[in-house]
């Protein structure tokens, strides 16, 4: 039987605490370690290569320490698991603060007790399992939605998706959607007939192959826009997104480093 497999990365400055992690993972199947790190810096490197689902992350670093990390993250709207290794227990009130816009957090105390180990990560598991498995069952109501060709380069007419949340059944027509954005666990989608809807255990990427890419341009890490809707792209050190389409307008902003995206959607 397959076993679902959390990609997982390791960022400690102390080499011997990174080589016991590693090693006590070993005999955990459901765990993948893909790298590791010895400082923030190595480890946002690492993190936007390997792209993992679980951080196993120092709180106090030289230069720059675990929380400052999470900040990072959290400003650039990527939210990931979080298992904070640390020697510091009084900190944990604070990890748990700091990690609340993510996924999961939980506290392990060094010198680390591997059967402690080994339940912080099975509590983070079986989470991510039930989330992976509904991320799947959406992805198939999805795709039934929009029927068996999935490239979609030309919108022959009017096509739906369906999103189900905690109170409600939404049927949104595809070009009626002016932009989707990633923030806090969710998607929400920005419709130019109504208001936004958030759509639970949804991830971008999902959201994105299911999408015409001739209409829809992924900006960064966060957002999907619909390229009939930019109308105007104010740049400087925030920079300023307008969309319009029917009689709504939105506004967003956007990273400095994706501002090209937007131009290139734009001037096409």
């Amino acid at each position: 039987m397959h076993i679902p497999t959390v990609r997982s990365v390791i960022i400690d400055d102390e080499l011997p605490v990174r080589r016991t992690l590693r090693s006590m993972l070993t005999s955990v199947p459901e765990v993948h370690v893909v790298g590791e790190a010895g400082n923030v810096t190595e480890g946002l490197d690492l993190m936007a290569a390997q792209k993992p689902d679980l951080i196993f992350l120092d709180i106090k670093m030289p230069i720059r320490s675990g929380f400052e990390l999470l900040d990072e993250l959290t400003q650039q709207q990527q939210f990931y698991g979080v298992i904070f290794v640390s020697g510091y227990p009084d900190d944990a009130l604070m990890a748990v603060q700091k990690a609340a816009p993510h996924l999961h957090s939980d506290f392990v105390v060094k010198p680390i007790d591997p059967v402690i180990l080994k339940q912080k990560f099975h509590l983070f598991y079986n989470k991510w399992k039930a989330d992976k498995e509904h991320e799947q069952e959406l992805t198939a109501q999805l795709e039934k939605a929009f029927g068996p060709n999935q490239e979609l380069a030309v919108l022959t007419g009017p096509r739906f998706l369906t999103f189900q949340n905690s109170v409600a059944l939404h049927r949104i027509e595809v070009v009626d959607i002016m932009y989707c954005e990633s923030a806090n666990k969710q998607i929400n989608i920005y419709c130019s007939k109504q208001e936004h809807l958030n759509v639970p255990n949804l991830t971008l990427d999902t959201l994105e192959k299911l999408l015409p890419p001739d209409h829809f341009v992924r900006i960064g890490k966060s957002h999907i826009l619909n390229k009939e809707a930019i109308s105007y792209l104010e740049k400087g050190p925030r920079p300023k997104c307008r969309l319009v389409l029917g009689h709504r307008v939105r506004e967003l902003l956007i990273y400095a480093s994706n501002v090209w995206k937007v131009e290139e959607s734009y001037s096409s």
